[in-house]
């Protein structure tokens, strides 16, 4: 049969827009913004499809919201998502942002539903950490709105510009996170935790849940309205006085070795690793308005590690003192060093330099008309402070028979995880700066980045569950076409980069080709258990 003559031949990039594709149905997420925000029925692109290609966006080239439309045209987006590249243009995605701002949390809340039934994740130990999102440009006070976050200068953003706070909860399965929440620029962490715990549980059902964080997540008043939540609570406490002397007065044969063994450490000689001594506490909480009482459980920590960077910290900072010192000494006499007072303020500046005033005993006299200086190492205090090296306090509401100490340092252990989505936000997924300059808009694109992480830590989750199954971690030629590698958000777009679709037109219309797998590729595609899209 001869074939038939090709009008036209496209070559398309395709990368991990399958990927994308078929996560983001198996998240339901088109049919959930669809049913939350339903479009014009004359609209040439639905919200749901404008949503769907700027989360493939961030997942195969990200790019600022104004270079969509070029990133689209270039990509099979068209095919994939049977969409139309030239209506996403800036009013087209501005008009999505604005019908998604409205219903932020029913969208997230029923995709996490989806991702519970769909992947079987878990949710009773959850993480939560904030981070800042940087923005630029202008943010005129007519296009700010008081129902969404303002954007403000605060701790974490760049130089001149301004930053919106975004918290994400984060699972302990796969650390997949299952809600964010967008705040002021300025907003300070403590007591975030307890509105955004109100909110997932109005649109989710949680088990028993155990909210881990780090010392910023606890106050007095947090603790009172977790547990009026029912919500159970693990985090460090900040140092203090009376965590101090109760530190002392624990009892030296009271301390026992925890069982804790991170990846890293697995990797070295037993010798190397790092020993942890633990020692548990009750501590008896009554809450302030009802009077209710529970025991909690203070676990003291004592970390081999975090005690020998304390003492090698502080030897450096003390020898660095003491040559700042001896500096001092050798200019008396001279330039801004001619008088006692200028002498006690040139020493009380380096000791507070090097945070070495408490370890040093410093004397200033004249004699003849010209200042002198001796100084001497307070031995008693350098012990006393070392007395204190590499220790800290976890408090938790989390019951003894549901976890003793060695677990309860595991569980807190992994609040790393949180802190590696964040890294994983701003990085392969490029989520600074931001473009936009109404409040409104921005909550909107931050609940798209939210689903778009997501969905990147999904890909790595279920790779890794389907490699465990068959006995395996690592997929071959992974890292360069070449090394074996496990299986990463980041590594597994990346061996997508150059996956193309062949389109062909003839007079009876079009046909799809996909271009020839490498390995990797293909193992993958097995292990995700990628359907081949339906062409449009």
């Amino acid at each position: 049969m001869p074939e038939r003559p090709v009008r036209r031949r496209l070559v398309r990039m395709l990368g991990s827009l399958p990927l994308v594709a078929e996560f983001a149905r198996r998240l339901q997420i088109a049919r959930i913004i669809e049913r939350e925000c339903p479009s014009r029925g004359n609209a040439h692109l639905t919200h749901a499809q404008v949503a769907l290609a700027i989360l493939a966006n961030r997942l195969t080239q990200p790019k600022a919201m104004y270079h969509l439309l070029t990133w689209a045209r270039k990509w099979a987006v068209r095919e994939t998502f049977g969409l139309d590249p030239e209506r996403l243009n800036d009013d087209r995605l501005a008009r999505c942002l604005d019908a998604l701002a409205e219903h932020i949390d029913p969208i997230q809340g029923a995709v996490t539903l989806a991702a519970v039934r769909e992947f079987d994740l878990d949710l009773s130990q959850l993480h939560w950490d904030l981070t800042s999102v940087v923005l630029r440009g202008d943010y005129p006070p007519e296009e700010q709105q008081a129902a969404y976050p303002a954007p403000a200068f605060g701790y974490g953003g760049e130089a001149g510009c301004q930053q919106l706070r975004v918290g994400e909860l984060v699972s302990a399965d796969g650390a997949v996170p299952v809600w964010h929440r967008s705040l002021d620029g300025n907003q300070a962490d403590v007591g975030t935790v307890v509105a955004t715990m109100e909110a997932l549980r109005e649109q989710v059902s949680l088990p028993e849940c155990l909210v881990v964080g780090d010392s910023k997540l606890l106050s007095a008043e947090v603790i009172r309205k977790l547990r009026a939540q029912d919500v159970y609570f693990l985090a460090p406490l900040p140092r203090s006085e009376e965590l101090d002397a109760a530190f002392l007065a624990l009892p030296e044969e009271g301390w026992q070795p925890l069982e804790y063994l991170s990846q890293r450490e697995a990797k070295r000689p037993p010798a190397e690793r790092t020993g942890y001594l633990g020692q548990e506490v009750p501590w008896v909480y009554t809450d302030p308005k009802s009077g209710r009482q529970e025991c909690f459980r203070r676990l003291f920590v004592i970390s081999s590690e975090e005690r020998a960077a304390c003492w090698k910290v502080r030897a450096g900072r003390l020898l660095k003192a003491a040559e700042d010192l001896r500096r001092v000494l050798a200019g008396l006499g001279r330039g801004q060093l001619r008088t006692k007072a200028q002498v006690e303020q040139r020493v009380a500046k380096v000791l507070e330099k090097r945070h070495a005033t408490a370890f040093f005993r410093v004397t200033i006299r004249q004699r003849d008309g010209k200042p002198d200086l001796t100084w001497e190492l307070d031995i008693a205090a350098v012990e006393r402070a070392r007395r204190f090296d590499g220790y800290y306090v976890l408090l938790t509401s989390w019951p003894r028979e549901r976890a003793d100490a060695s677990a309860l340092l595991c569980r807190w252990k992994g609040e790393w995880q949180v802190e590696r989505r964040f890294s994983d936000w701003k990085g392969p997924l490029r989520v600074r700066p931001v473009f936009v300059t109404s409040n409104r808009r921005m909550a909107a694109l931050i609940l798209l980045l939210h689903l778009a992480l997501m969905i990147y830590c999904l890909l790595e989750r279920e790779a890794r569950r389907a490699l465990a199954r068959s006995g395996r971690a690592k997929v071959s030629r992974l890292l360069a076409g070449h090394v074996e590698a496990v299986p990463t958000g980041a590594n597994i777009l990346a061996a997508f980069e150059h996956l193309f679709l062949l389109v062909e037109e003839d007079e009876q219309g079009r046909s799809h080709h996909l271009s020839d797998f490498f390995p990797e590729q293909e193992s993958l595609w097995r292990l995700l258990d990628i359907k081949t899209p339906t062409w449009h």
